[in-house]
């Protein structure tokens, strides 16, 4: 009997393998040859973004040479032009939200799936950050992007097939406490979004609604007038983990980073934006926590 060589073998068996893989070993996989990217068609490297998985993080920005820090600390070095003078306002599920000159898109750093949004209303952002409700694939998802001056709170969003974004305007004097936002996520309709101290300004998406909160220190008292917070926040993740040192960095380079959502069986984790700055800065670098997940779109896919 003559010896199958491995690229021969079927797609009904090579499709489950590639469902179950890792993101490397799922881009591994798909350069064996074309058969087996083809048999990996809908493989999305999900195991990743299991609840006991934490997110990984990817340095960008500054030319094509990107480096990913898996969970265990590994290193990649990869190739991502698409994300050459970008700033990432959103990481979720796997989708970067991106901005460049104006422009803003979603993008999948490991499969190359992008999708162009309307022109945002600002050609600069500076303090904005963002949260997108569902994955841009989802004809309900809605994106949500903030940012403040002295006294004005003014939030852009943007509908699944929308053609133009929509200002909403806060003029409360409640704003004026804020100093500046950290990051920012979506559940049950309503977005949040955390400022540097501990207030935190919600939106529903449903009721076009404010309200301001004061986050408190956790007790174990109970009060009908005190709600309780949907999730944990991870205020320092980058520095706890001494990324720095991990990443090789010297001590006088800063690095700006874009958090993201954990998901957990109990309780959901909000990695909150970071700026750490460096004395005597002699660089600066751009990260972003994310979860690895590989998603595949058409060349034709609009919003």
């Amino acid at each position: 009997m003559a010896e199958r060589k491995w690229s021969d073998l079927p797609s009904e068996l090579l499709s489950p393998i590639a469902d179950g893989l890792g993101l490397i070993e799922l881009l591994r996989f798909r350069g064996v040859c074309k058969d087996w990217k083809s048999a990996s068609a809908t493989a999305s490297a999900e195991i990743e973004s299991l609840p006991d998985h934490e997110p990984w993080f990817l340095v960008y920005g500054e030319n094509s040479e990107c480096l990913l820090i898996s969970n265990s600390g590994k290193k990649y070095s990869i190739n991502i032009p698409e994300l050459n003078g970008t700033t990432c306002l959103a990481s979720n599920q796997g989708w970067l939200l991106m901005f460049q000159e104006g422009s803003m898109f979603f993008f999948c750093p490991f499969s190359h799936a992008k999708i162009d949004l309307p022109k945002f209303p600002h050609s600069k952002v500076t303090d904005h950050v963002a949260a997108f409700s569902l994955p841009p694939t989802s004809q309900d998802c809605v994106v949500a992007v903030i940012n403040k001056d002295e006294t004005n709170l003014e939030l852009n969003m943007l509908y699944r097939g929308a053609k133009a974004w929509i200002s909403q305007k806060c003029t409360r004097t409640r704003g004026t406490l804020l100093k500046f936002f950290k990051g920012a996520t979506y559940l049950d309709g309503t977005f949040y979004f955390f400022d540097s101290l501990d207030m935190l300004v919600t939106f529903s998406v449903e009721d076009q609604k404010w309200n301001f909160f004061v986050i408190l220190p956790p007790s174990n008292e109970k009060s009908p007038d005190i709600q309780e917070l949907k999730f944990d926040r991870s205020m320092s993740h980058f520095i706890k983990r001494n990324m720095k040192e991990q990443l090789g960095l010297p001590d006088n380079v800063s690095i700006s980073t874009c958090g993201t959502l954990v998901h957990d069986d109990y309780y959901n984790k909000v990695v909150l934006n970071e700026n750490i700055e460096a004395a005597e800065s002699k660089g600066h670098k751009k990260g972003v926590w994310m979860q690895p997940r590989f998603f595949q779109v058409s060349p034709n896919q609009t919003w």
